[in-house]
């Protein structure tokens, strides 16, 4: 009976050396730092913001289903795709057009959605609750057509899922978008085509779009608001007030271009 007490005991102490070992393992700096987190030396964890949070779980466990914009169609973001650098989560549908019939081969509708996740503004902060977040994404089809939306996203902290909420068109073929919080407002840059122009060039005018969210952050909203460059002192009012330069004939919306 003793020496059966004692081999329990030997049992019991080996697995809490292992299991002491595995978590440390898990929470060292080496682990943390492949999570892309930051290691807290004082409290020996590995902290990762909401968008690292984010981005662990869609792109693991907890993949997406987002709405493919002006369709029915529900796409599972479940890939992980480097373009250019930049990792995307990616996903696609296929619609049958005509079946195939003898020799006849059968037509699809192809799609992809690209959610690019490095883009992503946290819009509200949740410990246990839901946490509201944009960011932009492309929608590329079979026939070459490339658009850029930014969607409008929720996250659970308790569930770890993520559902897509609301999108609204930049362009086609856009550049350099970037989402920008802005007190009551998000400010939305990107360079755009312009008419004519031709899609081998990068593409030449400077735009911005102003949103806000409605429906207790449910959509999207389009408004017209000043550039935030045309504010340089952030006190809400155009810095050309303070000298009279104001042209009431200028559209404010617009981006400053700055004199070389």
């Amino acid at each position: 009976m003793h020496k059966l007490v004692n081999r329990i005991a030997i049992v019991v102490f080996i697995a809490a050396v292992g299991w002491y070992f595995l978590q440390s393992q898990i929470n060292s700096p080496v682990e943390c730092k492949k999570a892309a987190g930051v290691w807290n030396e004082n409290a020996e964890t590995c902290e990762q913001s909401t968008q690292q949070k984010i981005y662990a779980n869609i792109s693991a466990a907890y993949p997406m289903t987002m709405d493919y914009p002006e369709t029915d169609f529900k796409v599972k973001i479940d890939k992980v795709e480097k373009i250019n650098e930049i990792s995307y989560l990616r996903g696609h549908y296929q619609k049958v057009l005509e079946e195939a019939q003898g020799d006849k081969e059968a037509i699809y509708e192809r799609a992809s959605l690209y959610l690019n996740m490095s883009k992503m503004v946290i819009l509200n902060e949740s410990e246990s609750g839901l946490v509201h977040y944009t960011t932009s994404f492309i929608t590329n089809t079979a026939g070459g057509a490339v658009f850029v939306y930014v969607g409008l996203f929720s996250y659970d902290m308790n569930t770890k899922h993520s559902e897509h909420l609301d999108s609204i068109l930049l362009g086609e073929r856009v550049r350099r978008e970037s989402i920008t919080a802005i007190k009551d407002h998000l400010q939305i840059d990107f360079r755009a085509y312009a008419e004519n122009q031709d899609f081998l060039e990068f593409p030449s005018e400077t735009k911005a779009i102003y949103l806000t969210l409605a429906n207790d952050f449910s959509k999207f909203e389009q408004v017209k608001r000043m550039h935030s460059s045309w504010d340089e002192n952030s006190d809400g009012i155009n810095d050309c007030e303070s000298d009279g330069s104001c042209d009431h004939t200028f559209d404010y919306t617009l981006p400053r271009i700055e004199e070389i």
